[in-house]
């Protein structure tokens, strides 16, 4: 597959496709983050202890106006996802407005919380059909991090079933898990599978066994915008041992439009679900995906550089109030990193 143009997945193949809107009618993108979304900066603490950072990290956590606290843990500093609900709504439908598509189908799954969801629907009424209530939600299975896409989740009751779910993810009951979710009639994709989370990236992912064990459950996996080709072919590959279809989700986490999609002839996000379920999806990979995963994840960490007095979080308090009366080393950095941003937008390098 070459970097030019709009490819779908269809039976597993790529096929090249320069004007989707001529074949299919609606898009969908049912991977989004929002402002209700928080990442965490655990990956540190795994940088940190490489043998040739250790002998600056006491500088690195002198950068984060952080070198008083004894033992840092980085899990304990986190950020929100940058775009608001609007953000995300205005943003994705623009997205596909070159691509010929009127808006889009639009899924907002923030990490562990529905509450992004609930916002939009509530925001855009008159686009309820198209705008499904649902979450990404983590859970551990053989002590491994999973990551499911649930979407079209019942308005009725919908607080009491995303704390029963979140309940049952949060102490592994992950067959009282399964049975919620299919009593609820949702889409529940697998997302971004075969991502090597923790410190031994060599382990062998657990996905075979757990396909087997709860895949009468899942309905597809995920070909993620925010993962490298290479990959996301495995999952193809995957998907195509354990019989399942493939859905693309953009899960870009910045400023930008979803790089992967879904395509299909669904008016209601129901119905493209109802296709979902009876094995029919066809991702839709734009140019926008081809641009170096490395390039796409430095941004990311820029626009938190960028960013950090304003979107940080230490142990829960802002890092706009810890730092109120002093300037830490982050500040002219950011101050820099926001003018390498503005021009690399400019150029239109932002991708």
């Amino acid at each position: 597959m070459m970097g030019a143009g709009c490819w779908v997945i269809e039976d597993y193949v790529y096929r090249f496709c320069p004007q989707p809107a001529r074949e299919f009618d609606f898009a969908v993108s049912p991977h989004n983050h929002s402002y209700h979304s928080i990442e965490n900066l655990a990956s540190l603490n795994e940088v940190v202890n490489l043998w040739f950072i250790w002998p600056f990290r006491h500088v690195l956590q002198w950068t984060f106006g952080l070198a008083s606290v004894p033992d840092l843990d980085y899990a304990e500093v986190y950020y929100r996802a940058p775009l608001t609900v609007e953000d995300v709504f205005l943003t994705e439908s623009s997205g596909v407005a070159p691509l010929g598509f009127d808006g889009v189908h639009l899924g907002i799954t923030d990490h562990d919380e529905v509450a992004g969801s609930v916002e939009l629907l509530r925001k855009h009424p008159a686009n309820a059909h198209r705008n499904p209530l649902g979450e990404e939600l983590s859970f551990r299975f053989q002590n491994y991090l999973f990551h499911l896409g649930i979407t079209g989740l019942p308005e009725s009751n919908i607080a009491e079933t995303h704390a029963s779910l979140q309940a049952a993810a949060s102490t592994e009951q992950l067959d009282d898990l399964f049975e919620i979710l299919r009593a609820s009639g949702c889409l529940v994709v697998l997302n971004h599978p075969l991502v090597p989370w923790g410190k031994d990236r060599h382990r062998k992912i657990p996905v075979e066994e757990f396909l087997r064990r709860y895949g009468w459950a899942i309905h597809a996996l995920e070909y993620n915008g925010m993962r490298c080709q290479e990959e996301n072919d495995r999952v193809l590959e995957l998907a195509r041992h354990v019989g399942k279809p493939i859905i693309g989700g953009g899960d870009s986490h910045l400023l930008l439009a979803s790089s992967v999609l879904c395509v299909s002839q669904a008016g209601t996000f129901r119905d493209f679900a109802a296709e979902v379920k009876e094995g029919r999806a066809v991702p839709l990979i734009t140019p926008a995906y081809f641009a170096p995963l490395r390039w796409k994840v430095f941004l990311r960490v820029l626009y938190f550089i960028a960013h950090y007095r304003q979107i940080g979080y230490f142990r829960g308090q802002p890092v706009s109030d810890l730092f109120a009366d002093r300037t830490v080393p982050l500040d002219p950095i950011g101050y820099a990193s926001r003018g390498f941003l503005s021009l690399t937008s400019a150029c239109r390098l932002i991708r």
